[in-house]
Parts: C-alpha cells; structure tokens; sequence
C-alpha cells in the first residue's frame, strides 16, 4: 500500500545527502517484514532519532568543523529514518486512520524540514542566523509532526505482531520540545482514530493549543 509513499520519501533522502554518503539506509528497508524486522526497523529508528536529538540538543555550542561533522552525523541517521518508514509502512495488517495519517504525514514534510534544513546547515556553517533558521525549523516540525507520528507508528507496528513489549514505543524529544508551540506545524495525527491500538499518549504534541 505505501511503496510509493516510501520511495518518495527515500528519494528525498537520496537527494539531501552529502557526497559522502554511499547509502542512505543503515538498516535496509524490508516489505512486510515478520516480528523480529519489526522489532530491528523500531530499534534502528530509536537510535536514528536519538542521534538527530543530540545534535540539535548541543549544535548551539559548536562551529566551523566541529558543527560540519556533527551535522553531517545528524544527517546520517536522519536519511535512514525513511528507510524504516518505508519497512514499518509495508506491514500488511495495519491501515487504521492514525496509522496512515502518520505515513502521509512524514512523507509529506520530513524531506523539506529534516534532511533540507540539516544541508543547510552543512552549506552554512559560518552563518549563524541560517545554522539557527535551520535548527529552530527542524525542531518545529520533529516536536510536532515527525515525533508524534513516529510514535504512531512504533505502537501500532509493535502491537500488531506482539512486539510492544519489546521495543521502545516513544521516540525521544529534543529539548527543544518542551517549549515549542506546535499551531504552526499543524499536527494533526494523535488526534486520528487509531483502532484496536488505542491513543498513543506519547504523541500528544506539546503547547499544540
């Protein structure tokens, strides 16, 4: 049902990474994959979002190479991010209005306001203004849409093959989440029917009224 919707996104992530990058994918992408995939694809976007975490988190002390290198580690990890969207999108019993939400959501934004704004940063790292543009950017839109939606996707992807216990089912925040006003990244998908799976309360975007 989503393989259009991921190889848009992997697209996206393709085309933002630097020219070092051999491979966007950490962990490979895997249609309809069993429990154990699941419970893999979950664990490696975890470890993708903690990462792009820490480096918004610290990229206010750094400069010159030292935020060039961090950024493009931050980019690394975001660019695989649609790769496990595209595997936990591949799961065949799930399609509940939450659920798809989500997928749309991510395919929809994550490109413009993740990986773009992480080159940004990349191709203007003496620029102050443009580096604080870019991160205040990527914050509004993972605090609000990205993060939620993954939390989404983590619940039901889990549950629907008896892995819930097994994976952390809320994505880490950014400090940043804690003070940001979500009204203008326009969440929408914690408030989507989410089926047998219930309200992923992890979701609920912060300051969002």
């Amino acid at each position: 049902m989503y393989t259009a919707i991921f190889t848009l996104a992997l697209a996206a992530s393709a085309s933002a990474r630097p020219g070092k990058r051999q491979s966007s994918c950490i962990t490979d992408t895997v249609n309809n994959p069993n429990q154990q995939q699941i419970i893999d694809s979950i664990n490696q976007w975890n470890s993708d979002v903690n990462n792009v975490n820490n480096f918004l988190n610290t990229a206010h002390t750094l400069s010159g190479s030292d935020l060039s290198s961090a950024a493009n580690n931050a980019l690394i990890s975001a660019s695989d991010e649609p790769c496990q969207l595209g595997t936990l999108s591949s799961i065949s019993d799930i399609g509940g209005d939450a659920f798809t939400c989500a997928v749309n959501d991510l395919k929809n934004i994550f490109g413009t306001h993740v990986l773009d704004n992480l080159n940004k940063i990349l191709s203007n790292v003496d620029d102050t203004s443009a580096v604080t543009d870019a991160i205040n950017d990527i914050n509004l839109f993972r605090c609000c849409n990205v993060l939620p939606d993954a939390d989404i996707l983590f619940t039901d992807a889990s549950e629907s093959d008896g892995a819930g216990d097994s994976v952390q089912k809320t994505a880490g925040r950014p400090d940043a989440c804690a003070s940001i006003n979500c009204a203008k990244a326009n969440p929408k998908c914690v408030e989507q029917d989410n089926g047998e799976f219930g309200t992923v309360d992890g979701g609920k975007e912060p300051n969002s009224k």
